[in-house]
């Protein structure tokens, strides 16, 4: 399994970019999730630099209806 922390309001120790929200994937043996989106490019740029690749993610896990959640979901 693993688990990268993809958006925060603080900045970690990985050198990733900080924004509002809060955005996990999760890689299991059988399937790539994405808990949470977030309102900023920061997303995309903290996947890259983290070798995360979003296109391969099979299930999105929104933890309520927010609009700016999910106007990042696109087919």
């Amino acid at each position: 399994m693993r688990m990268a922390n993809l958006v925060e309001n603080e900045l970690g120790d990985t050198g990733c970019e900080s924004a509002h929200g809060l955005s996990f994937y999760i890689e299991t043996e059988n399937h790539k999730l994405l808990f949470d989106t977030s309102p900023s490019e920061v997303l995309i740029r903290n996947a890259q630099k983290l070798g995360v690749d979003l296109t391969s993610i099979d299930i999105v896990i929104l933890s309520y209806g927010g609009m700016w959640l999910v106007s990042r979901i696109k087919n």
